[in-house]
């Protein structure tokens, strides 16, 4: 894919700052492995979050249009005060309560509409919500939920009172299901709303926030007021804020006529010219994620990055929370704001929709970053997003353990291998109609794999089970073994290529198209073949003669492994006949029919069939001729003018092995014969005409 080189306008508003650059994360790997330290710390804090939240049966009743959150923020005592306003809208009749996740270490009061409602407590993270009257379908009510108290912290952190280089700071990271903790909220990713989002820090603070700015308010005893809007459709994991000293600076991205602010909230401490830079490249990024993925979904508001301290990254929508400056880090969690925030996955059993997505953008903005593909480092990028392990699936069955949730080695690379295995499948222009398609159909809601999976197959036109089951739904990883022989057949030489899945038994068979590679004097032949077994034998026509097979030689595969064995026989297969499959011939050309194999085979004449289409069955003789790769099919006399099928058994064997017939001959009557295992039949039609004043070329015997 050629991408047209990108006009951004960058305008830097540059800050003076000393001190050391934070060390950057290894690529691909920052965001999996900080969630999960996150979790680490927190066990050994001897907190225990919540495994998974209880279930809300009310969900699919109501629909949070809109929050209003207005909270003081107290870092010496750790904690919050203020309120949620929370506009809903009933999505059916009969609705009486609703379901709101608040950490018990609150204190609650709560209204409904302005009449006071005592709401219950269920569990530690579940107020049930008494509406003090049945809503119908469309009618819109507002909860609001006036809070105190010391939040929780769960999760990745969910929220911190934390210090850096001695200056305090408090920040949130809710993912998956943390919002609770430290806000009054419908904890539903499917649920998304828009925000006014208002935070009271000490006056010489500043807060990063969803959306834009709309003011700064002094307030009384020392303090501001910072107050943030989002309009655009929002799950609650996705809201966030981070109050510090920070020092900030900006640039602007132009794209499609429209331009916006992007901007960046950095320690001051870390404020120098080379992390201003490394966040800066965020700009270009944007450029050529547009063009990929299509323009940056929110326009409107802003992009930003805000410097956080949680390590690695979170993707909170429209501005991403980093704990680094590196690279890779910094286009996975820009990639985000398509796969994750835009189009977010409905279910956390979902999260590869999500983190493979980004994952995958890593190695798509090292391809694409100079305006267009560059294989080679696509390949690169691929081969340090290359799992530890297989043994697990894409598709995250267990929601309870958030650490395999976020685990790197299934959701985020195998998930990334997925889509690069799927732009395999079905060719760069498929694959990113798919995702175009896909952006469309979901932004601003909430996708699963299905829905995915739906896409790619309506996109490709065909089904692809074949590829969604093993690979998203399934574990582990094909490893392959191959070995190869040169042959020359009648004139014309051949590579036979014999492939093994060697992977263990428990793990699936990988159904796939799998490019070979054939070194021949000149250059480097290739051809797709379609692996479906665990043991297969391919015979690739060639222009000259081989010296060399790779296999999958630019790594479209996730596999265990590839290793060249020593060639093992296979089944014979038909690579030529007189007349050729499809053809059309005239009488005095078919005293005797030609069959030319690849290796001496076995035959009787129960094992070849003649029928016209008018005129039935024809009786036929076999002669074997040279070293027995040719028979000669033997009519009575030349045949009279008519449509004829030809069926030569797949009871005809090769000479050495015994092993039968690989005989199936394509739509077009292509040839060789066969889908690369032994049985079945070769059967194809050729039609004969009356004579004309012509000569007839004969098929070359060997």
């Amino acid at each position: 894919m050629k991408i047209r080189k990108l006009v951004a306008a960058v305008s830097v508003a540059l800050l003076a700052g000393l001190g050391p650059a934070r060390g950057d994360e290894p690529p691909g790997m920052a965001c999996a492995r900080a969630k999960a330290a996150a979790l680490e710390r927190a066990r050994a804090a001897g907190v225990e979050p919540a495994r998974e939240l209880p279930e809300d049966e009310t969900a699919d009743t109501t629909d949070v249009l809109h929050y209003r959150l207005d909270i003081e923020i107290d870092h010496s005592l750790q904690r919050l005060a203020g309120r949620n306003t929370i506009t809903v809208r009933a999505v059916q009749d009969g609705v009486e309560r609703m379901v709101i996740r608040l950490w018990q270490g609150f204190s609650a009061a709560v209204t409904v509409d302005g009449r006071a409602v005592a709401p219950a407590r269920r569990d530690a993270q579940t107020l049930e919500v008494p509406l003090g009257r049945s809503y119908r379908a469309g009618e819109e009510f507002v909860v609001a939920i006036d809070y105190s108290g010391t939040p929780q912290t769960g999760g990745m952190g969910s929220i911190t009172f934390s210090t850096h280089s001695g200056r305090p700071i408090v920040a949130t990271l809710s993912e998956p299901w943390y919002a609770y903790t430290w806000w009054p909220v419908k904890e539903d990713n499917r649920d998304k709303a828009s925000a006014d989002l208002l935070f009271t820090v000490p006056a010489s603070w500043t807060v990063a926030a969803n959306g834009v700015l709309v003011e700064i308010e002094e307030v009384s005893g020392g303090r501001r007021r910072f107050h943030w809007r989002t309009d655009y459709p929002t799950s609650p994991y996705l809201f966030c804020f981070s109050a510090t000293p920070y020092t900030t600076f900006s640039g602007s991205f132009t794209f499609g006529g429209s331009t916006m602010p992007v901007e960046f909230f950095i320690y001051p401490e870390h404020d120098t010219p080379t992390n201003r830079d490394a966040w800066l490249r965020s700009v270009d990024m944007l450029g050529v994620f547009s063009l990929l993925f299509g323009p940056y979904p929110f326009m409107a508001e802003k992009y930003g990055i805000y410097e956080f301290p949680f390590g690695g990254g979170m993707e909170h929508q429209t501005i991403t929370g980093q704990g680094g400056f590196g690279e890779g880090l910094t286009a996975h969690e820009l990639s985000h704001q398509w796969w994750g925030d835009m189009v977010t996955c409905a279910t956390w059993h979902d999260i590869w929709l999500n983190e493979g997505f980004a994952t995958y953008s890593e190695a798509l903005w090292a391809e694409f970053r100079h305006g267009s593909s560059d294989p080679a480092a696509r390949a690169a990028a691929m081969s340090g997003l290359r799992p530890a392990r297989v043994d697990g699936s894409v598709y995250c069955t267990d929601t309870s353990s958030v650490n395999r949730i976020f685990s790197w080695n299934f959701s985020y690379a195998k998930g990334a291998w997925v889509l690069h295995m799927l732009r395999g499948v079905v060719g760069d222009e498929a694959f990113f109609r798919i995702l175009e398609v896909y952006r469309q159909r979901f932004q601003y809601g909430v996708a699963t794999t299905d829905d995915f999976q739906g896409v790619a197959e309506e996109v490709a036109g065909r089904d692809l089970d074949w590829f969604f089951q093993p690979w998203v739904y399934g574990t582990g990883a094909p490893t392959y073994r191959y070995g190869w022989r040169p042959l020359a057949i009648a004139g014309r030489e051949y590579a036979e290529i014999a492939v093994q899945q060697a992977q263990s038994t428990s793990y699936a068979t990988f159904t796939m198209p799998v490019e070979v590679a054939v070194s021949v004097p000149g250059g480097v032949e290739r051809a797709v073949v379609w692996n479906s077994t665990r043991s297969q034998h391919f015979l690739l026509p060639l222009g000259g003669r081989a010296s060399g097979v790779a296999v999958d030689p630019d790594e479209w595969i996730l596999t265990l492994g590839k290793t060249e064995v020593a060639f093992t026989e296979g089944p014979p297969k038909l690579v030529a006949a007189q007349p050729a499959p499809g053809s059309r011939t005239v009488a005095s050309a078919t005293s005797e029919l030609l069959l030319v194999f690849h290796k001496a085979v076995v035959a009787t004449a129960a094992e070849v069939a003649l029928r016209g289409e008018r005129r039935g069955p024809v009786p036929v003789t076999l002669r074997t001729e040279g070293d027995g790769s040719v028979l000669a099919v033997v009519p009575p006399g030349p045949l009279a003018p008519d449509t004829y099928t030809l069926t030569v058994s797949d009871g005809v064997v090769d000479a050495a092995a015994g092993l039968r017939l690989d005989g199936e001959v394509g739509p077009a009557g292509t040839l060789p014969s066969g889908d690369g295992v032994p049985g079945g039949n070769a059967v194809f039609t050729f039609a004969v005409g009356r004579d004309v004043q012509r000569r007839i070329p004969a098929v070359g015997r060997p």
